[in-house]
Formats: structure tokens, C-alpha cells, sequence
């Protein structure tokens, strides 16, 4: 299985400004201590085709898929989903169970 998005066009989304969290996104982030900027140097600056776990069905959205990945970052094991609609989206960056 691969991912049904690009990185390097969700990292080129990020670069120029054209993504956002999910509110879950965030909170979760700011939970584990992280703010924008770091979930942003997470994606732009670490997370590779060799962290790609699975790809999915949105639950929101009908036809969207999101590619999940899982990486360490700061030394903490992350679950990132990602999807791209028009934006960059994170859907989740939450500590992996």
C-alpha cells in the first residue's frame, strides 16, 4: 500500500502557508507540548515516505482519503493523518497508542 498524497506536495502545501490543523489536531499537539510551529517543523522538516503506515477513508468527507504516518519526534511516537483538499490538512498529531 502507499500514500494517496504526495509529500512532497503536502510539505510544498505547508511551506507556503496552505494547510491548517483540525481543532482535535491541536488540541492534541498542545497536549503533548507542542504549538503550530513545531507540528509544521515535524511535517516540513522530518516525517519521509519511510514513516507512511496506512492510508484510509475520511469519516467527514466522501472520495477523501488520509495517509497516516508514524514518526518520533522530539522523542515522543506520533500518529499523523494527513489529507489534502484544496490544503494541506492534519487531521491528527497525537501521541501513537
Amino acid at each position: 500500500m502507499k500514500a494517496t498524497y504526495s509529500l512532497v506536495l503536502v510539505k510544498g502545501l505547508i511551506k507556503d502557508g496552505s494547510w491548517f490543523l483540525t481543532e482535535s489536531a491541536r488540541d492534541t499537539a498542545v497536549a503533548l507540548g507542542f504549538d503550530e510551529e513545531d507540528v509544521r517543523d515535524c511535517i516540513v522538516n522530518f516525517l519521509e515516505d519511510t514513516h507512511f503506515y496506512k492510508t484510509m477513508p475520511a469519516k467527514a468527507k466522501t472520495g477523501l482519503m488520509q495517509d497516516v504516518y508514524h514518526i518520533t519526534y522530539c522523542e515522543i511516537p506520533l500518529y499523523v493523518k494527513l489529507q489534502v483538499n484544496v490544503s494541506a490538512v492534519v487531521v491528527s498529531f497525537k501521541e501513537q497508542d
